[in-house]
């Protein structure tokens, strides 16, 4: 969320104190998502396992599906994160100092991207509400 917010108030600053900031915040997001990213996959494996019991119980039951939908969205999340940090990030560094409409152009794509991932993680996290309530798939 507090990158979504840094990105939609992005052009209400200068130019040379915009390209400063996000160069120095940029990097920090990204250091702190490998963590948590790894720390949600580590999580989700456990809890997979104890939860669910084995791959018949993802398909074969209504829990075990809803979570298979909460996974391809998480994986939805995974692929834009990493076109961010390795397309998007890079490409609006390098972005020329003398073509404001090149940064804009990165920084709109950067934007949208992050803002998919904010929506594809309130999905995530709706399904996790209701799996909450769900018997578990090891329990059918």
């Amino acid at each position: 969320m507090p990158l979504g917010f840094i990105l939609a108030h992005y052009g209400r600053e200068t130019e040379r104190a915009r390209a400063t900031d996000l160069d120095e915040i940029l990097p920090r997001f990204s250091g702190m998502g490998y963590i948590a990213v790894t720390t949600l996959i580590g999580s989700g494996l456990v809890n997979g396992w104890f939860l669910v019991g084995n791959v018949s119980g993802l398909f074969a039951t209504p829990y075990g599906q809803l979570l298979l939908v909460k996974v391809v969205l998480f994986t939805g999340m995974l692929a834009l994160a990493v076109s961010n940090r390795f397309w998007i990030v890079p490409s609006l560094t390098k972005a020329p100092a003398h073509d404001p409409n090149a940064s804009t152009a990165w920084t709109s794509r950067l934007r949208h991207h992050v803002l998919g991932e904010q929506f594809l993680g309130l999905m995530v996290l709706l399904i996790v509400s209701v799996l909450g309530a769900m018997r578990p798939a090891i329990g059918q």
